[in-house]
């Protein structure tokens, strides 16, 4: 059996990740290299709390989750489907958290009155983001992981 040196099986995990993602969304409708924050976030009002963020994760970054996931060995096995982390969360959910945060204060919902300590929603619109959250440190202390095969 050949080996394939590590460095190169990422790349072909990598790319097998970017193919799977084409196929499921499509191709990107960005540049790849354009990366910032220029989000739309969608109230679902069927589902009080649930927002949805089209296009957030260019497919790049998308590519780059997947294979962090796959990284931590959470599904080794077909009958393993989800993941539970309590506590400190690996590096790039941590990333991943903030850059939600960011994108909803970017998005326009929370005005700042100096101190980042003492900001104020702007009452009259809906904020993705409850604002006891915004500048919660660690954002989030937990995550689950879900896989789903096609039809599921």
């Amino acid at each position: 059996m050949a080996r394939v040196p590590l460095n190169s099986h990422c790349r072909l995990m990598e790319e097998e990740n970017r193919s799977i993602l084409k196929d499921v969304f499509g191709e990107s409708s960005s540049s790849e290299s354009d990366e910032s924050i220029n989000n739309k976030w969608e109230e679902v009002k069927e589902i009080k709390g649930l927002w949805l963020c089209r296009d957030f994760l260019s497919l790049n970054q998308q590519s780059s989750l997947l294979f962090s996931i796959q990284n931590e060995g959470w599904f080794t096995e077909a009958s393993q489907n989800q993941a539970m982390r309590f506590g400190d969360l690996p590096v790039w959910a941590t990333e991943l958290s903030h850059s939600i945060c960011e994108a909803v204060i970017y998005a326009g919902n929370v005005s700042f009155s100096g101190d980042p300590e003492t900001f104020d929603l702007n009452e009259e619109e809906v904020c993705s983001m409850p604002s006891n959250l915004v500048f919660r440190e660690p954002l989030f202390d937990q995550l689950i992981v879900n896989v789903y095969q096609p039809g599921e």
